[in-house]
């Protein structure tokens, strides 16, 4: 079962990184820690409150999900608190388009699961989790009140001077380890393809009737919110070409830009239906996904034609009358294919999962 993987897997971990710890003569550095004021402390007491609230009401699964929604916006709240605005910006929209797959897989699942664990299980991965929890507190702390060499000193250093961006996260993403962001994205197109395939002959049958049985509302899709998700989409794709154009020096880029598209066309989905919006607008995500590799792909290619090694950048800067100085950058070609990648991939597998509820015969419906 997934459970009995899951502890095994988590006490080979338990073992692994537990081992280190009791040849250490002393658990602290010399480096000490970073006081403690109200704010982390607030955070951080929300954050656990979160993950054990989602631990103990795990068998209804809407609040479950809505605890879990809670750590993850925590974390984003402490990226941006730790002057990590990236890191937030890309939890927050991952947060959002996460939340609204998992309220589309659990329509097809009961309100409530199934107690599946005996007392003694329950107790033994209580304690399997209690003490992973422990030695991997242990070792961040042990690695974090020691000084340690770090590689970030050379990527601030030549962020600007290198890559052409003030954005040092995005110039590592779209740069110096842009190749690893190639195969990131070729690794995403390929499970949203399969993620498809797999659910596009899933047989599903849509419930009638909640699991109090209490029927559905026969206005599936609100007035208000189908009014106001139309109105909402040009703004949104409005923010996102910002958050697209400015990632190279500002918060933002490609993956971020990506995933606000994404959500505001999901909004129409929710809104409208998926027969609604296949009526108004054919969009061939495989295209857009293949688009986006084979940008990425020939951005790098590019590079040999003036004798570079694969996936080196180029930028320069010119002097536009009436606009100034601006900077132009081969990265803003491989962020678009990023960008068409992340929205192809992230609307196929939500699509995906929308359309079963469209095509999915209702119960006691013989089709």
């Amino acid at each position: 079962s997934l459970q009995r993987y899951l502890m095994l897997m988590f006490a080979i971990v338990l073992i692994l990184a537990g081992g280190p710890l009791f040849e250490m003569s002393q658990l602290g550095g010399q480096k000490q820690p970073t006081p403690i004021d109200v704010h982390n402390a607030v955070g951080a007491a929300l954050l656990m409150i979160g993950a054990i609230s989602t631990v103990i009401w795990h068998r209804s699964r809407v609040i479950s999900l809505l605890m879990i929604s809670v750590v993850g916006l925590m974390v984003s709240v402490a990226f941006t608190r730790l002057s990590a605005p990236d890191l937030a910006l890309t939890q927050l929209t991952v947060e959002v388009v996460t939340i609204v797959l998992l309220m589309l897989a659990l329509f097809f699942l009961p309100q409530r699961s199934p107690k599946e664990s005996s007392s003694i299980h329950v107790l033994r991965d209580l304690g399997v989790s209690a003490a992973l929890g422990i030695v991997v507190s242990s070792v961040c702390y042990a690695l974090l009140t020691r000084p340690l060499e770090s590689i970030s000193d050379f990527f601030l250093a030549n962020a600007k001077t290198g890559g052409g961006g003030t954005n040092v996260v995005n110039v590592i993403l779209v740069d110096f380890r842009g190749f690893d962001t190639l195969g990131e994205i070729i690794v995403l197109g390929i499970a949203a393809l399969g993620i498809a395939k797999l659910l596009a002959n899933l047989p599903l049958i849509m419930p009638s009737t909640d699991s109090e049985g209490r029927s559905w509302a026969k206005e599936r899709y609100p007035i208000l919110l189908a009014s106001i998700s139309q109105s909402l989409l040009p703004l949104a794709l409005m923010v996102s070409f910002y958050i697209f154009l400015r990632g190279h020096n500002l918060p933002g880029g490609g993956f971020i830009a990506g995933l606000v598209t994404a959500i505001a066309f999901i909004l129409q989905y929710i809104a409208h239906g998926s027969n609604w919006i296949a009526e108004r607008l054919t969009i061939n995500y495989r295209k857009i996904i293949a688009s986006g590799i084979i940008i990425a792909l020939f951005t790098g290619v590019g590079s040999w034609f003036f004798e570079r090694p694969f996936m080196t950048t180029w930028f320069d800067y010119f002097d536009i009358p009436f606009i100034g100085e601006i900077e132009l950058a081969s990265a803003l070609v491989f962020d678009l294919g990023v960008y068409l990648t992340v929205v192809g991939a992230t609307l196929m597998i939500l699509a995906s999962l929308g359309q079963l509820t469209a095509n999915a015969p209702k119960e006691g419906v013989h089709v």
